[in-house]
């Protein structure tokens, strides 16, 4: 029981340093300046500043409320004595709807106004420099990154009247213009459940009929139900107008203002105006003279929002929380060891269960644990290189690493020299029983075997995570969006599913007493092993073709000559009955032969990231399948034509299964029957593209199958990760037959 507390000790201590990814800072994705509206300042006359912020594309800020999660933007200012600086005056926000979360922010260009107010005994003509620290976090749809800049000016001070800037004039005024009004009288009333804001009767506001969009940015939190958009209703005699919001379970009970922004689109003609009023009235009880607030139509205020794609697509969610999510993780764990690549990895891990039959059981645990931690290590460094990489800015999801050529390779060629050991041609071992004496041959070997034990954990976790088996990519997909701790947590159990089955059978070898006792047929068995990871190895080299091109392939080829002449000539000449020198001389061989295959590998290297000669959707197995494109299937929607997208990659087995169903005559038949267009979305090279529109469904990793019916309005139908043609042709039959279908999970 020790080994498992120091191994679960172990594995805490080194997880405590990976939260500092959630503080660090990569690429600003924001510019911040500081402006002064006037030349100069006049002694104890106070002046206006503007923190002036301009945000990159697709990316967003924080209000003084950021919604169901964010940070509002903070300025602290570094002031010489006897300055002061007023509270910052916030235009009004937008709404941002990402992932089912509501958030308020701004994008693009955005001005903040302060006002700040010098002593009166400032000395005249006397530059002065006034110093604040600019903190925001910035978020796309995949990701959010803390950021902070310093900024400064340069004032003089004069005892004349200042003059305004012209440079900064347009600034200011589009600043003002965009700032809530309070000029208006409201009144606000709560009446079961919902609070009405009441808009008088005056020329300057919108008139009700006009009004195309309307939304209510509250600066208190756990207020208004964000995920119920605000209704509008006339009232009976005259030009007055109700604002009716859904309170939250807090609105009875503790608040008693109502404090926020109203934002107004009207619409005259061809001319759309917006306007923001200051909302800050205390909330009433409603009595049977005022207007009912339970029966009036709804008015969408999508204008309001964000009008982007990633704010009217759908988004399926994990809606287990942590808790199921972690529980799906453990199983799909599991699952991962079921994957054919991995099997002749973790086949011999149980035949060294088997050899070490009558050892003591405190070292078979010993080998169970270092195998568990070189997967859960591997899990580690795989999610905290995802993350980290996230949150730089970059659409990559899960099983990103054989998306990289140069990762493909590498395994391809550590799987090559693992079989030409598995068919005798060397040893591992007798690299470290040669060279440690008789006396330290057995320290050695055990040493060597819990390396072993832990580079098999590394291999297993290297070789099993591109492709999600059952429960896993909804998960998977829910981890991402998780702070930094938690996401690794459900990687940690994740692992922890992987070598659950060796850490048994560790502990209990009892369970092994079905297997045949060590014999001659392991060596059998070994030799077996060494073809199907020559199956695993053509995989990956059918990967890699697919992400190169043809002299690539050529040079793989050649470069693995070279490993097979080094691996043998390394086991003819490093046995202990070599004399030294003849060693030496082999060792030295063996180097130049490495070194030779290594560089016939990535000699075409600059070639490697080219578009690759077979175009996705217009050679090979893509017949008939177009290349996906959001753009095409909107209009395909638009049209009534039902889509199927195939979202895969060469390097996910279970995509390679399942394009056998989707390729099988009988599917084939009723999708060609009901007029299906099939989309295939590529993923084996990465394409944030596709990053993107996985993440829109909740997920971070292929496979994935998306079936859209012929009404527009229809929800798509996500298809299980494993498919077979009962399963595809009831999913269509569902698609083309419901008026309304619901987003499966």
């Amino acid at each position: 029981m020790n080994y498992y507390i120091r191994f679960f000790l172990l594995l805490i201590g080194l997880a405590l340093p990976l939260q500092s990814f959630a503080g660090f800072g990569g690429p600003a994705h924001v510019q911040v300046k500081l402006v002064q509206e006037e030349e100069t300042i006049q002694p104890g006359r106070p002046f206006w500043v503007a923190i002036h912020l301009n945000i990159e594309d697709d990316w967003h800020v924080y209000w003084k409320n950021p919604g169901d999660a964010g940070m509002p933007l903070k300025i602290e200012w570094k002031l010489p004595p006897g300055f002061e600086a007023g509270p910052l005056q916030w235009p009004f926000p937008e709404k941002f709807t990402v992932a089912d979360m509501v958030g308020f922010g701004y994008k693009g260009e955005v001005v903040l106004l302060s006002m700040l107010s010098p002593p009166a005994d400032l000395p005249s003509n006397q530059p002065i420099q006034l110093d604040a620290q600019v903190k925001w976090l910035v978020c796309s749809a995949l990701t959010c990154q803390p950021g902070s800049a310093p900024v400064s000016i340069k004032v003089t001070s004069q005892d004349g009247m200042p003059q305004t800037s012209q440079e900064a004039v347009a600034l200011f005024s589009n600043a003002r213009a965009k700032m809530p009004t309070s000029h208006a009288e409201f009144k606000t009333v709560r009446k079961e459940g919902i609070v009405q804001i009441e808009v008088p009767n005056a020329d300057q506001e919108p008139q009700s009929n006009n009004i195309v969009g309307v939304y209510f940015f509250p600066e208190q939190k756990d207020v208004i139900d964000h995920s119920v958009d605000p209704t509008v209703a006339n009232h009976k005699t005259d030009n007055r107008y109700f604002v009716n919001l859904k309170g939250s379970d807090e609105i009875g009970a503790k608040s008693q203002i109502l404090k926020g922004v109203l934002v107004v689109h009207t619409q005259q003609g061809a001319e759309e105006n917006v306007q923001a009023f200051d909302i800050d009235t205390p909330i009433e009880e409603a009595n049977d003279d005022l207007l009912s607030v339970l029966d009036h139509s709804s008015l969408s205020s999508n204008s309001i929002g964000i009008k982007s794609a990633t704010a009217s697509q759908t988004h399926a969610t994990f809606e287990g929380g942590l808790a199921l999510a972690l529980v799906f993780a453990f199983v799909g764990g599991m699952i991962l060891n079921l994957m054919p690549c991995v099997l002749p990895v973790m086949s011999f891990k149980v035949m060294s269960f088997i050899k070490m039959a009558g050892q003591s059981r405190s070292l078979t645990i010993k080998h169970g644990l270092m195998f568990s931690l070189g997967v859960i290590l591997s899990f580690w460094a795989l999610a905290s290189a995802m993350l980290m990489l996230r949150a730089y800015g970059q659409a990559v999801g899960w099983g990103f690493q054989l998306q990289e050529p140069l990762f493909v390779i590498i395994l391809a060629s550590v799987l090559f020299i693992f079989a030409l050991s598995l068919f005798g041609m060397f040893e591992w071992g007798m690299f470290f029983a040669s060279w440690a004496g008789q006396t330290q041959a057995e320290k050695a070997t055990q040493s060597a075997g819990f390396t072993g034990s832990f580079l098999s954990g590394v291999l297993a976790t290297a070789v099993a995570t591109p492709c999600t088996g059952p429960f896993l990519g909804s998960a998977v997909g829910f981890a991402v969006t998780l702070p930094v701790f938690q996401s690794l947590l459900i990687f940690t159990v994740l692992g922890l599913g992987m070598c659950f089955p060796y850490l048994l059978l560790a502990a209990f070898p009892s369970f092994l007493r079905f297997m045949p006792k060590p014999g001659a047929w392991m060596e059998t068995f070994k030799e077996l092993m060494g073809f199907i990871l020559i199956a695993t190895v053509l995989w990956l080299l059918w990967v890699f073709s697919a992400q190169t091109n043809t002299l690539s392939l050529i040079c793989v080829l050649a470069g693995f000559l070279c490993f097979s002449i080094g691996a043998w000539v390394y086991g003819k000449g490093s046995t202990p009955l070599v004399s030294r020198r003849k060693r030496l001389l082999a060792y030295a061989f063996v180097a130049l032969f490495m070194f030779a295959g290594i560089q016939a590998i990535i000699f075409p290297r600059a070639s490697w990231y080219q578009d690759s000669s077979l175009a996705k959707g217009q050679k090979g197995e893509w017949q008939g399948w177009e290349t996906f494109s959001p753009e095409r299937v909107a209009e395909l929607r638009k049209q009534g034509r039902p889509v199927l997208i195939d979202f895969t990659a060469k390097w996910c087995l279970i995509c390679q299964a399942n394009h056998m169903v989707l390729d099988s005559e009988d599917v084939e038949k009723r999708l060609a029957d009901e007029g299906v267009v099939k989309m295939v979305a590529d993923w084996t090279k990465n394409d944030p593209v596709i990053t993107e529109e996985l993440s829109k469904f909740g997920r971070n990793s292929v496979p994935l199958y998306v079936l859209y019916g012929k009404d527009e309005k229809q929800a798509p139908i996500i298809l299980p990760q494993v498919l077979t043609t009962d399963v595809v042709t009831q999913h269509i039959d569902s698609a083309m037959n419901s008026e309304e279908v619901a987003l499966t999970p």
